[in-house]
């Protein structure tokens, strides 16, 4: 077993001991959750219980938690249970958008139902995320969250605006993917300090972390989308490629590459458009050029710098068991399989 081997089997343990540790609060927040999405059609409560027994690590909902405890241990379940609600409500309708059928090792809502219901169904639990946020009775929290999740919508249409634009920047991507997935991460770590009543300097020391979190988390899930195994991602394996989304990796191959291999990567994702069919022998052709130029090794390099950024981040705060646990999920979130 490598040495890298060794550090993923580690950060899995550490994480799943963070987890057994928040174990009460966590189902106290999934109690919560379904008791609240509870409407008048039984398709509600199905999709629902669906989506919180599809095993989904809550990292968000657990950085809130360690950052509540960090900074006071103000009880803070209602703003976990918002945060997880405003999550999965986004996956419902990205799994429509992108046509997905399989999410987490299982079959995704609109798999099992269908697009109409995934919909509205997200819709649904977006509405029952703010009742929980105006509960916690802090206008600065409703504010945060309300702000952060008009700006994932945004991130997600301008994902979608620069769809198979494989000369996108790395300056761009970055505001995708902060738009898009970091800025909950964000929002959630920051509620911890807002709910205790904490310094500026201590809040915005949270919100950098959960921001470079989230990046972290991203980068490393668009690297797994061309190495991961599909079995242990729980995902298909290059859907990101099939669905035009030019991510880290490609970016900075495409960077490095020759005037030819830049050509070649124009022509797959160009395909993209036109093909029906996902082409195996493409995407074989794209994962190629991202080993010859390293694409994918240079992308986790990054997501190592901010992994170190987020680190000093939390150098403001003492020693304590929380912010061990919020190290915990930094690390686990760069190391992880999928």
């Amino acid at each position: 077993m490598s040495k890298q081997d060794v550090d993923v089997v580690s950060s899995m343990k550490n994480f799943q001991e963070v987890i057994s540790t928040l174990s009460p609060d966590l189902q106290r927040v999934d109690t919560m959750i379904l008791e609240f999405a509870q409407g008048r059609s039984p398709l509600i409560k199905d999709i629902s219980e669906h989506l919180i027994n599809s095993g989904g690590k809550r990292v968000r909902p657990v950085s809130l938690l360690l950052a509540a405890q960090l900074c006071g241990d103000k009880k803070a379940h209602d703003l976990a249970a918002a945060v997880e609600l405003i999550h999965s409500a986004t996956l419902l309708h990205d799994d429509v958008v992108d046509t997905s059928l399989v999410r987490r090792g299982k079959k995704t809502a609109n798999a099992l139902w269908d697009n109409k219901a995934s919909i509205l169904v997200g819709d649904y639990l977006f509405s029952v995320a703010f009742q929980f946020m105006v509960r916690s009775g802090n206008l600065r929290v409703l504010d945060l969250l309300a702000k952060a999740s008009s700006t994932m919508a945004d991130g997600e249409v301008m994902q979608l605006q620069n769809s198979n634009d494989v000369a996108l920047s790395e300056e761009k991507y970055l505001e995708i993917i902060f738009g898009k997935t970091a800025v909950l991460f964000s929002a959630a770590c920051e509620c911890g300090a807002l709910l205790n009543n904490r310094p500026e300097s201590e809040i915005s020391a949270l919100r950098e972390f959960g921001k470079n979190l989230g990046i972290v988390f991203q980068i490393v899930d668009d690297v797994l989308d061309y190495e991961a195994e599909s079995q242990v991602f729980g995902k298909e394996i290059g859907g990101d490629f099939f669905e035009g989304k030019v991510t880290l990796p490609i970016i900075l191959t495409y960077s490095q590459a020759s005037l030819a291999d830049r050509r070649l990567i124009e022509k797959l994702f160009a395909e993209n458009l036109l093909n029906t069919e996902k082409d195996p022998h493409n995407f074989r052709q794209a994962f190629d050029l991202l080993a010859k130029y390293n694409g994918l090794g240079m992308a986790r390099d990054m997501a190592l710098s901010h992994h170190e950024l987020a680190l000093k981040n939390l150098e403001i705060f003492v020693d304590s068991d929380s912010k061990q646990g919020l190290i915990t999920v930094l690390n686990n979130s760069f190391s992880r399989l999928s």
